[in-house]
């Protein structure tokens, strides 16, 4: 009669300590962070964080290319990509941190004539924003110039 006492005691105590144990929730995955690019550009450089001589159209004596992109996050550090196409041909990637929520980054490739675009892709792979930009075949200085006929009085 003891051991059936007991055993049922036992059970009872065990049961209320099983029941008193909390769910452990499964451990959730944090949200991937929210990217926005906020501003981008193609210039001829860049100069205390900044783009100089921003444009889309530029002459073959170029050389380089600078893409600035403004990044805004929901969670930093994260990673972006620049994605540089010639002709529709993909070119290279250059991998980009974002330390801030708030933050400037940019990339430069040698180009040569030709019509280009940059994606800014997330670490998915998801393309953020596009820009477009041209490499012409000649130098300002190599430019024919037209020159219109004046009609006289």
């Amino acid at each position: 009669m003891k051991k059936m006492l007991f055993a049922v005691t036992f059970a009872a105590v065990s049961g209320y300590a099983y029941a008193q144990t909390p769910v452990q929730e499964p451990a959730q995955t944090p949200a991937a962070a929210e990217i926005k690019v906020e501003k981008i550009v193609t210039a001829a450089a860049v100069v205390g964080r900044e783009p100089v001589n921003e444009t889309s159209a530029f002459d073959k004596s170029v050389g380089r290319v600078y893409t600035w992109t403004k990044i805004v996050t929901t969670e930093a550090p994260a990673r972006i990509k620049h994605i540089y196409y010639a002709d529709d041909k993909k070119v290279t990637e250059i991998e980009l941190d974002i330390k801030a929520k708030t933050y400037r980054v940019w990339s430069n490739k040698s180009v040569w004539p030709g019509n280009w675009k940059v994606e800014v892709t997330d670490e998915a792979g998801a393309v953020l924003s596009t820009i477009t930009f041209t490499v012409a075949k000649t130098t300002a200085a190599e430019t024919p110039k037209t020159e219109v006929p004046t009609q006289g009085k």
